[in-house]
């Protein structure tokens, strides 16, 4: 089994698969050669793909700043899945019910998204939206991702990614 290198996260994982019998290495992220080299120009943000984003709500309460955010994937641009959650007329985006029916006046803004994490492969994004999930418990998503991750690595998740 090949990990991904996270530092603190990556040795911790290893010691559990091994105690279950399973021999896990790590596999940097990033290579040299990938962090000399800038062959193409980079990317406004909102052109991006296959991300992990989290919004944050901008909107104020009688107690401060709104502290509601989401956290979800998108193979599409940032910018494009960005605008569906702004919508509206949009019944499924979680985003888009507090901005518009729970807390009128509140809004999202496309220069506040965080990426979080970036995966062109589908599967592999689904998992870390789930991990990212796990870690940060943002409020305003209904259920844990399009993967559904076991609760075994709660504690190691939330001591080691949660930064909320």
């Amino acid at each position: 089994m090949v990990l991904p290198y996270i530092k603190g996260t990556t040795e911790q994982l290893r010691r559990i698969f091994r105690s279950y019998g399973f021999q896990a290495t790590a596999k940097p992220t990033s290579n040299l050669r990938q962090v000399l080299v800038a062959s193409k120009d980079k990317l406004e943000k909102q052109d991006t793909t296959g991300v992990i984003y989290r919004i944050r709500c901008q909107g104020q309460t009688d107690r401060g700043q709104c502290t509601e955010s989401y956290i979800g994937e998108t193979e599409r641009s940032l910018k494009t899945r960005f605008q569906e959650h702004r919508r509206p007329s949009s019944t499924s985006s979680e985003v888009s019910q507090h901005i518009h029916i729970e807390s009128p006046g509140h809004k999202v803004d496309l220069k506040s998204v965080e990426i979080l994490d970036r995966e062109p492969r589908y599967f592999e994004r689904f998992i870390r939206e789930a991990i990212y999930i796990r870690a940060h418990r943002p409020s305003l998503n209904r259920d844990g991702g399009r993967f559904k991750l076991p609760t075994t690595y709660d504690r190691l998740l939330r001591s080691h990614l949660s930064q909320d």
